[in-house]
């Protein structure tokens, strides 16, 4: 996210983040070693916090990762472990904004590193690294921005802003925690944590932990006088105390979080949530009471419901019974499209909402679906693509011959057609299920991707697989992948021309970075290629990334001097990863009948800078 859309955002509304993590888990899991490490051992009751977070109504969750610094983590024998638990949380909390309902935000959380009185005697340089190490573990699995909570030191906690503005351009909401008698243990007060932050490039300050909402108000009044910034606000339930080998909070009303959000409000407070004790019941308390301050236009866009079956029904009969999207590369010419992953919940509203950006200002032509990425559970590509039909959006969702026979293909492409209106389909075979969460799963495997090809050209015929007639013809843009980087390309250029015997209509390449892998592959290809072609653009957004995609990633190859200037441009990497993306966008609209972009960390709005 970027800092001006964060200020935006706090300007026009009160934003609702979640509440406690620590106390939920202890409910849950006990008494740990590590909270963190439930990233690893125990990941789905962090998914779970998460997902009642989400459903109460919080539109930014904060990562499992509060502790998660090599300081910490040394004492408890986990010091290698850091950029794994940082990860893990992250990707916990993405997997639950991707069944989100609504807009969600993923906050990287970074505590302080530890007693103070011990911290203190760490050399600054240390004390930078060590935050600096974290919050980049954060940034490069795709948190949108950070907030740095619970600091009792104002000073360790600037050297934790230091240590993120190194190297990052995210938002960071920055608070410390404070007494009953409105000072931070080392005797701060909020007047003078302002002097200290300001300046710093820090987009809220605030306050967290320690105290409940009675309590804090005090000090958000404090500083509201003296800051000239929003503030943030995530109080206690209450004190707590210890029962047996308990830690016990006092059982505070929703009701009373509620008229603690309008106080808060009225203060300045843009942006609300809970610590220690609170619960998903508390956070909806506050969501509901935040709805009031929303402007108009945004109370109007929540009340958009569904597409009725009925208007679905007309909108598909009063479609072209061709695809678009071939009728443009046919009269020559160039095409874009975005591709999305679909949610992973039973949600589309999201995911609506993102693609109505995306397609908002008509430099779009069509949004391509992926199916079961790395062989995971998500909605069915085909029936999310006719959601998005009966909203007017083009679309080419992906088709794997994995996870149905012969029959169940044939039965989804005629659904998809007669019902879901979809005109355009990618046919590709689909990774394995050993990739994915269900390992002990099958593939079904009847036939690859050249096999798909010749099912859909049969239906396009007006014949099933068996060679009966349907009483009507399909009549599918039939798209294949391609990849000009294969190892094995002799292989790869063979599979292609049988794809093409079967009857596809245009390619899709893998993602590329540099013209020179196309041309290397066009010209083993005979020179010209004897379909048109979607060349895969993948704006990178750091150095980390890039080395990640090009050693881990089957299939893509980076560039070394593309790696370099990722590697020199520092923190500047994401822009320049960008303009790389938009270097590669200008040739192909030379050379290629279109282009798919690929949104880094599915920020799908982003990926129009790219245009």
């Amino acid at each position: 996210m970027k800092i001006e859309e964060f200020n935006e955002r706090l300007r026009s509304s009160v934003v609702v983040a979640d509440g406690a993590m620590g106390s939920m888990l202890y409910e849950i899991a006990g008494a740990q070693r590590c909270l963190e490490e439930l990233n690893i051992t125990q990941a789905e009751a962090v998914f779970g916090i998460h997902q009642a977070y989400l459903d109460a109504g919080a539109q930014i969750i904060e990562t499992n990762t509060f502790g998660a610094n090599r300081n910490k983590l040394t004492a408890l024998g986990l010091g290698e472990r850091v950029t794994e638990l940082n990860h893990r949380g992250v990707k916990i909390a993405r997997e639950a904004r991707e069944a989100a309902r609504h807009e969600v935000f993923l906050a990287g959380s970074i505590g302080p590193l530890g007693v103070v009185r011990h911290v203190i005697q760490l050399p600054p340089d240390e004390m930078t690294e060590i935050f600096r190490e974290q919050a980049a573990a954060l940034e490069e699995r795709g948190v949108d921005l950070f907030i740095l909570e619970t600091f009792s030191d104002v000073d360790e906690l600037c050297s934790a802003v230091y240590a993120i503005r190194s190297f990052s351009q995210l938002p960071i909401v920055a608070q410390l925690t404070y007494s009953e008698e409105g000072t931070t243990f080392g005797g701060t007060r909020p007047a003078d944590a302002w002097e200290k932050l300001k300046g710093r490039n820090v987009q809220a300050i605030g306050a967290n932990c320690t105290i409940g909402p009675q309590l804090l108000l005090p000090v958000l009044r404090d500083l509201a006088a003296a800051a000239h910034l929003p503030l943030s606000a995530m109080p206690n339930a209450g004190f707590p105390h210890r029962m047996g080998d308990r830690i016990v909070y006092p059982k505070s009303s929703p009701e009373y979080f509620a008229l603690f959000a309008r106080e808060a409000a009225e203060i300045g407070v843009r942006l609300l949530g809970g610590c220690c004790g609170t619960t998903p019941e508390h956070v909806r308390a506050m969501a509901d009471a935040a709805k009031q301050f929303l402007p108009a236009k945004h109370k109007a866009a929540a009340s958009v419901g569904a597409v009725t079956a009925v208007d679905m029904t007309r909108r598909v009969l009063a479609r072209e019974p061709e695809s678009k999207l071939w009728k443009k590369i046919q009269g020559g010419e160039f095409v874009v499209s975005v591709e999305i992953d679909p949610p992973k919940g039973i949600s589309t509203e999201r995911i609506l909402e993102q693609v109505g950006h995306v397609m908002a200002d008509g430099r779009v032509d069509a949004i391509d679906i992926n199916s079961g990425t790395l062989a995971r559970v998500g909605m069915d590509a085909l029936v999310l693509a006719g959601a998005l039909e009966a909203h007017g959006y083009q679309t080419v969702p992906h088709l794997t011959s994995r996870d149905a026979n012969i029959i169940g293909l044939q039965a989804m492409l005629l659904g998809a057609w007669a019902v879901g209106g979809v005109r355009n389909v990618l046919a590709i075979t689909g990774d394995p299920p050993s990739l994915g969460d269900h390992p002990e799963t099958s593939g079904v495997y009847e036939v690859d991707s050249i096999g798909l090809v010749k099912i859909i050209s049969r239906l396009n015929q007006g014949t099933d697989w068996a060679g009966k007639s349907l009483g009507g013809a399909t009549n599918f843009t039939i798209g294949v992948a391609v990849n000009p980087v294969a190892e094995d390309l002799d292989e790869e250029i063979r599979r292609f021309h049988e794809k093409i015997a079967a009857g596809a209509h245009f390619a899709m390449t893998q993602p590329i970075f540099d013209p020179d892998h196309w041309n290397i592959f066009l010209k083993k290809l005979g020179g010209k290629c004897p379909v048109p072609v979607l060349v895969g653009v993948w704006p990178l957004t750091s150095y980390k990334q890039a080395l990640r995609l090009n050693n881990e990633v089957p299939g893509i190859m980076i560039p070394e001097p593309t790696l370099v200037e990722m590697e020199k441009a520092g923190t500047a990497a994401r822009d320049r990863g960008f303009a790389l993306a938009k270097r590669m966008l200008e040739w192909a609209r030379t050379e290629v009948a279109g282009a798919y972009l690929i949104p880094p960390f599915k920020r799908y709005e982003e990926v129009i800078e790219l245009l």
